[in-house]
């Protein structure tokens, strides 16, 4: 269906049934090049979800309603095409989000946040960019939108093209830059590791207690009661369907630990907890408290890597060559004036650290090096493992 509105730059197409699917995706595939984005429910459901799906190429936007279609495996086609460059900015969350819930593949990558930042820029986010090569500041009114209300508003469907429509554009400017910085290589190999890039797991599944800032300062008897109560806030949270921070804050949480609150006038002289946390979940946290005293509470999760690729994080012995390969990353990356991550991505220092490369050919393979860095960097690298070995 064709929006008609004057607020739409240029034609815009609202695709929520079958018919309108497929002729969007055959006039789509026709294209070089293409602008993508996603919006998902994550501030406002503990299983979050894609609601929406947006597509630009140089002549139309296309808004496609996943909530209302049954069947988006016809967009696969324009993902898995190799022709056709997919233009994200900050692609690897919509890549693990499009590969969880569809099971698309996604080749021939181009991400602008990723670009910007190889470059060193100041600011990388996508309205910083546009302002800065456009003059044009987005209207961010419904960044912490619920995209799973429907139905959609011309605002929304609006706020919804002006993320995809200027990033063909400002691809155009940031490839220009990265070839004239000599950084087309080492930005290729990114955007290929994005692609391979493992489906995103449900957000607030990851989160352990150890994400929540400060615990690390609690007694040690006063674990086990956050312990607990974090545990009943994750079921609490999924049971319905909300994030967790919306069933109670972190602070709250830390509080409780520390104040071991026994009764409702206890309870509720503790910052978060009103009376209507108070009726809602009051004797299920008093409950929780008194199991994590007597010692009852789950077995503390474990410390998780944040790679998402399977491996195993840097291990203790491994740690001075860690930093001293981050040190050398930092210096290399300010004498030529690009981003440390241009110089080399944080995944691949930590394969060098364990593995330790003896040559340039082995150090070639590793992913997110290549020939070229290889050359550039090979002599620093072997050198800083090298003097690593001897000092053990």
């Amino acid at each position: 269906m064709r929006l008609n509105d004057k607020q739409f730059s240029k034609p815009t197409y609202y695709v929520d049934s079958r018919d309108d699917l497929l002729n969007a995706v055959k006039y789509l595939r026709r294209s070089r090049q293409l602008g993508v984005d996603t919006e998902s429910n994550s501030l406002h459901a503990f299983r979050e979800k894609v609601c929406v799906i947006q597509i630009s190429n140089p002549h139309a936007n296309y808004i496609f309603d996943s909530l209302r279609l049954d069947d988006l495996s016809p967009l696969s086609r324009l993902f898995a095409d190799a022709q056709i460059e997919k233009i994200f900015h900050g692609a690897d969350y919509d890549i693990g989000l499009l590969k969880r819930d569809f099971g698309y593949e996604c080749y021939h990558l181009f991400d602008t946040m990723v670009a910007a930042q190889f470059l060193n820029y100041e600011l990388i986010g996508l309205a910083n960019l546009i302002n800065q090569f456009y003059g044009f500041r987005l209207n961010k009114k419904f960044t912490k939108c619920n995209w799973a209300r429907r139905p959609l508003s011309i605002e929304q469907m609006v706020y919804l093209c002006q993320d995809t429509q200027y990033l063909i554009g400002l691809r155009g400017y940031l490839y220009e830059e990265l070839g004239e910085r000599d950084l087309l290589e080492e930005a290729q190999l990114e955007f290929q590791h994005i692609e391979r890039r493992q489906p995103l797991e449900p957000a607030y599944e990851r989160l352990t207690v150890w994400g929540i800032k400060g615990v690390k300062s609690l007694r040690e008897d006063q674990f086990p009661i956050v312990s607990e109560l974090f545990n009943w806030r994750q079921r609490q949270a999924k049971k319905v369907n909300l994030p967790p921070f919306k069933v109670i804050g972190n602070e709250t949480l830390l509080e409780l630990a520390r104040a071991r609150p026994h009764n409702r006038e206890e309870i509720m002289a503790i910052t978060g907890i009103t009376v209507t946390v108070w009726r809602r979940y009051g004797q299920e946290l008093l409950s929780a408290i008194r199991c994590g005293e007597r010692g009852l509470a789950s077995k503390a999760p474990q410390m998780k890597s944040k790679r998402g690729d399977g491996q195993n994080p840097v291990q203790y012995e491994d740690a001075k060559l860690m930093d001293a390969l981050k040190k050398w990353r930092i210096a290399t990356a300010q004498e030529r004036g690009i981003h440390h991550l241009a110089v080399l991505p944080g995944y691949a220092l930590e394969v060098i650290a364990r593995q330790k490369p003896h040559n340039a050919e082995a150090l070639t393979v590793i992913e997110g090096v290549g020939g070229k860095r290889a050359k550039l960097y090979a002599d620093d690298i072997l050198r800083i493992i090298g003097e690593f070995s001897c000092n053990l």
